[in-house]
């Protein structure tokens, strides 16, 4: 199934807390290692009874079994190998999270095992609804309880998170950027659910891409129709926007892989895969009137206007590169939608700077005329410790695979 819905509010998306609690996953991870629910009560410092009783609510909120129980100890069925792989990433996640507010590694692991699912669940609202009143309304709990489970967490990350607005008590510079990384570390909750429902034939799987709006629509549909084929049951979602709010949205969680022209300066945490190269050339409607020029410099473009992209983006960059040195060129339109440059160019003589790959896919021509390099690739973008599942590793496969397709635009040749 393909969908091209909007982009996902964080405030409104499935709470996998409440469906696997932290501690219940500590005891869980405790008991894999150890092999024995007694092993576990003593290594955590708990009575075996509650390690028992905390195993067997997991498995209920779950309703799957993930321990077989024996003679010669405890041994994590299939299920519970996926459950435990997804856990012991939270864990460190969690722990690299609480270690990078206090600066020390050993104090993030004693705060991540003292955390508390109210406390994640109450500063991940604060952080998405701006304040506390507003996170105690969308979590239907009592303002004194959000108060509490927050200063519990601003005890245990070692810093200020949050600070008086001008009606409100919102989250500082450090309580956005924890909230950020927590809310990365419980998509592992959610890749386990997929995972477990994929195993048990109940799913197939789901993968949300995000990509800009000069990627080649033809090449998006070849590699999501190869990804159905190879997993019948996945469902893709397309998000179409700007680089910004998606490099946001994927460095939050609420996107798994970014396609588009990779940028030189982005954040450590990212990791980027070329795919191809994609340079910016010149393009304008097939019977433009310059089809006629012997000869084409950039005085025979100075009649003619531009449909531009916005001031500060790589393609507004590309056509002011053009005329460096020169006066600038006449922008008629400035818009960041690639479908009204499309029709903009169709219905005038305007030109446009757009990538090689994208003038291929439309009714356009390219003129001859190069446009300074600047090293364009297109490629995927993904967080830099992300562990796909199957379906989604394919999706991304099948996406390299269709990049071999990518035609060649026409060039206008003068007469």
């Amino acid at each position: 199934m393909l969908t091209c819905p909007a982009m996902p509010d964080a405030a409104a998306m499935p709470d996998p807390i409440g469906a696997l609690p932290p501690r219940q996953l500590r005891i869980f991870d405790a008991a894999v290692r150890t092999g024995a629910a007694g092993a576990a009560a003593r290594a955590l410092g708990l009575s075996q009874p509650a390690v028992t009783h905390a195993l067997h609510r997991l498995e209920t909120r779950l309703g799957r079994r993930l321990l077989e129980r024996g003679p010669g100890g405890t041994h994590p069925t299939e299920a519970g190998r996926i459950l435990h792989r997804r856990a012991v990433r939270l864990a460190a996640q969690l722990a690299a999270a609480l270690a990078a507010t206090r600066g020390d590694a050993r104090a993030g692991q004693r705060a991540a095992e003292a955390l508390t699912a109210p406390q994640l669940r109450c500063h991940l609202a604060i952080a998405a609804q701006g304040g506390f009143a507003a996170a105690a309304r969308a979590l239907g709990l009592s303002l004194p309880a959000v108060q509490r489970a927050a200063r519990g967490l601003e005890q245990l990350a070692g810093v200020a998170l949050y600070r008086r607005q001008l009606r409100e008590i919102g989250v500082t510079p450090a309580g956005a950027e924890l909230a950020r990384r927590l809310r990365v570390a419980l998509t592992e909750l959610d890749q386990a659910r997929a995972e477990l429902a994929v195993a048990e034939g109940q799913g197939g799987g789901r993968v949300t891409a995000g990509c800009l709006p000069l990627m080649p629509k033809p090449l998006l549909a070849r590699a999501c129709g190869a990804a159905l084929r190879l997993h019948p049951g996945l469902r893709i979602a397309l998000i179409e926007d700007a680089y910004d709010p998606l490099l946001r949205a994927l460095r939050g969680g609420e996107i798994d892989v970014l396609i588009g022209a990779l940028r030189p300066d982005g954040p450590a945490d990212i990791a980027e895969v070329p795919l191809f190269d994609d340079p910016y050339v010149v393009v304008a409607r097939a019977r433009h009137p310059l089809t006629g020029s012997a000869r084409l410099g950039l005085d025979a473009l100075a009649p003619f206007g531009w449909v531009a992209a916005p001031s500060g983006t790589p393609r507004r960059a590309a056509l002011e590169r053009l005329f460096a040195g020169r006066d600038p060129a006449r922008v008629v339109l400035e818009t960041n939608s690639t479908t009204t440059m499309l029709a903009m160019l169709q219905e005038s003589d305007a030109l446009s700077v757009t990538a090689r790959s994208l003038a291929a896919a439309a009714p356009l021509a390219v003129l001859p005329l190069p446009v300074p390099a600047d090293g364009r690739r297109v490629g995927q973008i993904t967080r830099a410790d992300w562990l796909p599942t199957a379906e989604q590793a394919g999706f991304v496969a099948c996406l390299r695979s269709a990049v071999g397709a990518v035609p060649e635009p026409p060039v206008m040749a003068a007469p």
